[in-house]
């Protein structure tokens, strides 16, 4: 018998950014299991709202604007599990924030205080400038992207500055 190693260097798998692809595609009508992102470019705050209100509620809404208003009729005008603004993905990587979505996608916690929970939903909305943007967050993951990352959610600021530098290595 011949057996094969199988590393997760060879199971990489590209993501993939789909620009205004037919709304009646599989990608825009099933869920989405994978590094596959549509992106629907829309001319106005108007056909935005309404774009959005006339599906199913989704999972995850992501919206690249600095458009303030349009930004506060997203939150407040539409439904879907979490809402992100200029970036995509990090809902799912903050553990703090609730999983789930609206409808759907939101049923299956319930008795007791997961009854309150699942019938009160909370809409994680996050939001990012365009002004920073760190580059150890993006693949390929080396060692010091890693440790620049943990020092980061660690709130370690010195930690960071001595890693970037060369200053400090994992011990």
């Amino acid at each position: 018998m011949r057996f094969q190693l199988i590393t997760w260097q060879c199971r990489f798998i590209e993501p993939t950014i789909l620009v205004d692809p037919p709304l009646d595609s599989a990608i825009m009508t099933e869920e989405i299991f994978g590094p596959l992102l549509p992106i629907i470019t829309l001319e106005n705050i108007e056909d935005s709202i309404n774009f959005i209100k006339a599906r199913p509620n989704p999972l995850a809404l992501y919206a690249f604007t600095e458009n303030e208003n349009l930004q506060k009729r997203l939150v407040s005008e539409t439904s879907s599990g979490s809402l992100m603004f200029n970036d995509a993905i990090l809902q799912y990587v903050v553990d703090a924030l609730p999983f789930g979505g609206v409808g759907g996608s939101g049923f299956g916690r319930y008795h007791g205080k997961f009854s309150f929970d699942n019938f009160s939903h909370e809409k994680a909305v996050i939001m990012r400038g365009f002004l920073v943007d760190f580059w150890f967050r993006y693949p390929p993951w080396t060692t010091q992207k890693l440790q620049l990352l943990k020092a980061g959610l660690r709130y370690d600021y010195l930690g960071l500055v001595l890693i970037a530098l060369g200053l400090k290595s994992k011990a």
